[in-house]
């Protein structure tokens, strides 16, 4: 893929907004975090898979990285600054820890039948704890 400054503008702000680290990322999305670094500074672009898997770490869809309205990335940064700020118990990504951030982010990523198995995974550790 060619090289697009835009592109890496919003990888960028999608990550740190949502105050993950490049080797957060990089781990998660199973690259090396000089890989990564490449990728935000436009040095290359991922591939479309690669940018699949990015989206899902943040719940959104291609689209929206490929189209974001870059002139508002800091009003998206100054709102989600101005919400944790009003918001003690809200319940953004940025108020998990680091070791729940990485988990939300590799859950994000799985197929719906991994994710069904993780799901009944944690169902039956809940009900185990109950039942004690």
């Amino acid at each position: 893929m060619m090289k697009n400054p835009e592109l890496a503008r919003q990888m960028r702000a999608l990550r740190t907004v949502n105050h993950y680290t490049q080797q957060q990322i990089a781990d998660i999305l199973n690259i090396d975090r000089t890989t990564y670094t490449s990728y935000e500074i436009s040095k290359n672009t991922p591939d479309i898979m690669l940018l699949d898997a990015f989206a899902k770490i943040f719940s959104v869809d291609i689209d929206f990285i490929l189209h974001i309205d870059t002139q508002n990335i800091d009003t998206l940064c100054d709102e989600v600054e101005a919400y944790e700020a009003n918001n003690d118990d809200c319940s953004l990504v940025s108020k998990l820890s680091k070791e729940e951030r990485e988990l939300i982010g590799e859950y994000r990523i799985l197929s719906e039948k991994d994710k069904r198995k993780v799901r009944k995974t944690i169902a039956s550790c809940n009900s185990f704890k109950k039942e004690q």
